[in-house]
């Protein structure tokens, strides 16, 4: 459905605030921690913070450090692409949603043959900084300890089924104030799952 445009693909992704599920309106995804583990894990972002400050509001990248750097947060990257490459520089950007304007929102996308692709779409606001779109919604799992959803553009009039391999598939989830969003297409569900669960602090 996005085809194989990169800017297409953005364009999608910047759409405006409404439709069927608007992700800012997504619950908060909480997770059990000791008082001894939100601790450490306070000072550990603080010297992340320090240690990571911001270049540039905008602008492309051509590897994820040079991306964090801009950004000014710790960004992952997946540790497997399936086969697949990335297909253009990683694009850092304002967070486009109402009152998060001085976040940042990251983008990058790898590429196979035809319209086959997996993205990963990740920002420091604590939710979605844009919607995308009207999509069904196909399932919960669980993805590096957190609760992800599952939605699809799939199952209705002119669109493959949500169990077809050319749907395409958004899993999103939240982890403290960064939200993660990744997207596949002519790629199986276990794929999509698998890029999520494997994706590792730069």
């Amino acid at each position: 459905m996005f085809g194989n445009s990169r800017p297409a693909v953005r364009a999608i992704l910047a759409a405006s605030l409404t439709g069927v599920f608007t992700l800012t309106a997504a619950p908060a995804f909480a997770s059990a921690v000791t008082p001894a583990g939100a601790q450490a894990a306070a000072g550990a972002a603080t010297a992340t913070t320090r240690a990571i400050r911001p270049a540039t509001p905008a602008g492309s990248y051509s590897t994820f450090r040079a991306a964090q750097r801009a950004a000014g947060f710790r960004l992952k990257a997946p540790a497997r692409t399936y086969g697949l490459t990335r297909t253009h520089p990683i694009l850092v950007g304002k967070c486009q949603a109402s009152g998060r304007l001085s976040k940042r929102d990251v983008y990058a996308q790898w590429g196979g043959k035809g319209m086959q692709y997996l993205a990963l779409d990740q920002n420091n606001s604590g939710g979605a900084c844009s919607n995308f779109g009207a999509a069904r919604f196909l399932g919960r799992y669980r993805v590096q300890g957190r609760r992800a959803r599952l939605y699809g553009f799939c199952g209705s009039r002119g669109l493959p089924s949500c169990h077809a391999k050319a749907a395409v598939l958004v899993l999103v989830w939240r982890s403290g104030k960064r939200y993660y969003v990744t997207y596949s297409s002519h790629e199986w569900r276990a794929t999509l799952l698998g890029f999520a669960r494997h994706l590792r602090f730069v």
